[in-house]
Parts: C-alpha cells; structure tokens; sequence
C-alpha cells in the first residue's frame, strides 16, 4: 500500500512539476516587453517614398539598414542604405545610393558573412524582376551580379549566412504558374541550380530565412494573406546538401479577419525563434506584430509593436551582439513613407531632441504678398528623459516665432506658428525649424529642419515670375470657379486665401497688373 500511495504522490508530484514547467515557460516568454513605451526614431527624411528595409550588424559592431527608394528619380527606385556607429559623433551615417541602374531595384535584404555584407535584391533591368546581389568586402562594393535567370518574376529576396559558412538565398517566383519559394546556396565557390521549396497551388511569396542555434533552417512567408513557416535540416555530405523537412508547411497566424504579409524571421541569443510582420485589421490602419518560439509553444498572441493611426508595414528583426532586438519598418505617417526603428532595450542617448518635420498651410509655392501662412513644426524627444526645449521657426534666418514646450521621453508635438507675409518683401524665403539643443545632448544633427522653399511675390503674380501679366491671369482663368474639392483647383490662384477661385482674385489681380518686383 505504502509503494501505490508513494507511486501516486510521484505521479502528482510530477504532474504539478510538469504544469509548473508549462507555465514557467508560458511566463518565460519575454512577450509583455512594452514596445507600446519606446518611442519610434525615424531615420530617413524626404518625400522620397523609403520602403522595405533590411537590418544586420557587421562583425565591427556597426548596424546596416538598406531599403528601396525613389530619392533621386520620382520614376526610378533605388537601394541606399545607412550605416549605425554608437561611438560616431554623428552615429548615422548620411544614406549611401547602392545602386544606379535607370530599372527598377527593390526590396533588398542584407546579410553579415564573416567580414562580408551581402545584399540582393530584385531588378527588372533585364526585361523582368531577376535576383540580383553585391558584396562589400571592408573596402569597396563588387559589381552587381544577377543571380537568376529565368524569364519570370523572381522577387522578394532574403540572404543568410549558415553556421558552415555557405550563403542561402530564398526568393519568390512564378515560373510555375503562380508564386512559390525557391532557393539557392552558395558554398564559397559555386551556386546550386534554383531549387523549389514550396509546393503548394496557393501563391507562396515574400520569404524570409534564418539558421536556429541547432542547425536547423526557418523559413517564413505568407500565403493566402497568412503567414506561414516551415523548418528544414540542412545536412552536407561532401559537396552536395541534403534538406530534409523537420516541421511542414504552418500557418502561424490562422485565417482571420486580419491581413498579414512581410514576415521577417531571426532568433535571439536565449533560442526564441521570433517572427515580426505587418497586419491589416479591416476599417484600422496597418501596424506591425511579432511573435515568439520559446522551443515549445508560440506566445499566446502576438504582440502590437507600432501604434500610430497611419500604415506601418514591411517590418526587419534581428538581435545584435549586446542582445538589443531591432525593429526597423517603413510608415506612412508623414504622409508619405519614410524608414523607422525602434529598440528593445531602447538603444538611446539620455537627451537628445529631433524636429521631424516643418510643413507649411496653405501647401503652396508661390503665395501673395499679405496671406497668412501657419507653419506646422513637430519636434520628438528621442532621449530618456523628459526636456524643456524651445523651438523656433524662421523664414530664412528672419525669426516667425518661438514656443517652449515640454516633451516627455518619446513624446512628439505638433506647434504651430503663424507667418504674417503683410510686411515680407516680395522674394524667396526658405521655412525652417531648429531645436534647442538640450544639456548632455550629443545628437544635433536633427535638431533643425528645412521645410522647403515659399515665394512671396506681388498679389496676382501666381506663377512667380516676378511680374503680374497674361499668363498668371491664364493660370486664373484654368481655376476660376473651383474651390479646393474640384479637379481644376489651383491654391496659388486663391490670391485672397478665402477657399474659391473668383471675381475677388481677378479684382486683386487687376489692381497689381503689370507690376513688377
């Protein structure tokens, strides 16, 4: 009796120590981390449209991120990247043009290998996207190389290094009829054929790679508006790799009301696989999510990373050497897309204040002598303390006005000053915005920004040619009648500011006609 009674003590015993494992590892997951309190830092700056970046650190330490953008051609996309230094006075590098080819190139990744970075992309200066590649060395870039060549699409690349040295590249292409995943490796001196690794009549797209600390090869990507993984061993045997599949294809965020798209895959230092990717809730903005493999469940829900009203898509994830998890994604919420981060612990000076962005309203080029403009100025305390700054706008170096505000660690505001043109001689003025610098701040570089360029010119001199004639009462007459909602609305011919186009403005106009400045 005595060995049944202690035979079933174990059995509880072992059973309330196997719920205490279960609920420690539930516990254990590092998944209440509270990006909600870590403010976004935006990198890039423009109306460039700065899209799909990609993030790794270089075996010096220094952080890379390259990302797509129209910076120097509105028709053209670009790859550039930036370079991050924490012992740099100035600790971002100004953006680098990595391509300069009149097609288009997109959606690059990047990979460290060894004192190698890689990049591939997609191109279509062949006619069709074709994956491309470019290695840095330490010392200067290599030529691009295109890696297929095949008369499909082949897009969405994304490159690793694996723990025997050999460079995967896993794409998506539609060579057979509709998009899957393929592969290819490189072992130092030669690549493998394209190998397909889904086989699925869903369109598979958009992949993602990354080698766990056991070997074992992740892949991510997303299928009918899911994201999906699947996990591989790698095994070599001479000069051949053979790839068996350890867990099949997985829907990891279970069909919803949700659309989910661009996975980003890596592992931390502990051994959580964790996948980062953006989510469209329907009737709500899209934000970026992440979720974690402690090597036994994935994390009961995923958690939020971005929380503005605006899109945050197309998201990068990895984990430097001092164990700081990166997120880095493009948002739309400038109005136009521009390169954000975030870091987790906050990877931050103590102070340092940024302006974000200066815009001026009524959005316009050329305004009349006499019309008030409100210029909009949004400074952000990217630092860990709260701060009194002063902030100021000019027209030129001539002072519009200057408010002191108090920003909160992460906290942005939006100011407004109002610009009185009455008494502004006709001409050029550029709007701008500047900072104070803080005490213990070392960043300053963006703690001024330059808006743009506004001409004052005489009432009625709507095209800005320092003259009121035909041609700006041409430009009148292609508006008279509209109000900002129709299709031929022209704010610059808005002469008195009053929202319509009409016998007002020519009134003004008349009485400068002729007149030069």
């Amino acid at each position: 009796m005595y060995s049944n009674k202690k035979r079933k003590l174990t059995r509880i015993t072992s059973g309330f120590t196997l719920f205490l494992i279960i609920l420690n590892l539930f516990i254990s997951f590092n998944y209440a981390t509270e990006w909600v309190s870590i403010p976004d830092t935006r990198l890039t700056w423009g109306d460039s449209q700065d899209i799909a970046p990609s993030i790794t650190q270089a075996q010096d330490g220094r952080i890379w991120i390259v990302w797509h953008s129209f910076e120097f051609d509105a028709t053209n996309l670009e790859i550039f990247y930036k370079i991050y230094n924490e012992s740099a006075t100035f600790q971002w590098s100004p953006a680098n043009k990595l391509t300069t080819n009149s097609s288009t190139d997109k959606t690059p990744s990047i990979a460290t290998a060894g004192n190698d970075i890689w990049v591939v992309w997609s191109s279509n200066r062949d006619g069709n996207d074709e994956i491309y590649y470019k290695i840095y060395n330490g010392t200067f870039w290599t030529p691009d190389t295109r890696l297929t060549t095949n008369s499909s699409v082949d897009e969405f690349p994304s490159i690793m290094q694996d723990n025997t040295g050999d460079i995967w590249v896993v794409w998506s292409s539609n060579r057979d009829g509709n998009d899957e995943i393929y592969y290819k490796i490189y072992n130092g001196t030669s690549w493998t054929p394209d190998i397909r690794l889904i086989t699925n009549p869903n369109s598979d797209w958009d992949p993602s790679i990354t080698q766990a600390q056991d070997g074992k090869i992740w892949v991510a990507w997303v299928r009918d508006e899911d994201i999906y993984y699947k996990v591989l061993q790698a095994t070599r045997i001479g000069e051949d790799i053979q790839i068996d599949e350890v867990v099949p294809d997985t829907n990891l965020t279970k069909p919803d009301e949700t659309i989910d798209w661009h996975p980003s895959i890596m592992q931390t230092q502990d051994g959580e696989i964790r996948i980062a990717w953006d989510s469209w809730i329907l009737d709500r903005d899209i934000d970026i999510y992440c979720t974690i493999y402690n090597g036994f469940f994935w994390s009961p829900a995923p958690e939020r990373i971005t929380y503005m009203d605006e899109d945050d898509v197309m998201p990068a994830i990895m984990q430097t050497s001092d164990e700081v998890i990166w997120v880095a994604w493009a948002s739309s919420r400038l109005g136009f897309f521009d390169i954000y981060y975030k870091t987790n612990p906050p990877v931050q000076d103590l102070h340092d204040i940024a302006i974000i962005s200066v815009t001026h309203n009524p959005n316009v080029t050329v305004a009349p002598q006499g019309l008030d403009i409100n210029i909009e100025v949004v400074p952000q305390n990217y630092g860990l303390e709260g701060e009194i700054v002063q902030v100021t706008s000019y027209a030129n170096s001539t002072l519009i006005g200057f408010q002191t505000v108090y920003l909160s660690a992460g906290q942005l505001m939006l100011i407004n000053f109002a610009w009185d043109t009455a008494t502004i001689n006709p001409g050029n003025y550029v709007i701008n915005a500047e900072a104070s610098i803080v005490p213990g701040e070392n960043d300053t570089a963006d703690n001024s920004y330059i808006d743009g360029v506004v001409t004052i010119s005489l009432p009625g001199d709507i095209d800005g040619d320092r003259i009121v004639n035909i041609f700006d009462l041409s430009a009148l007459g292609k508006a008279y009648g509209s109000t900002p909602s129709t299709p031929n609305w022209n704010p610059e011919a808005d002469i008195n500011s009053d929202g319509a186009i009409n016998i007002f403005d020519i009134g003004i106009m008349s009485s400068n006609w002729g007149q030069s400045w």
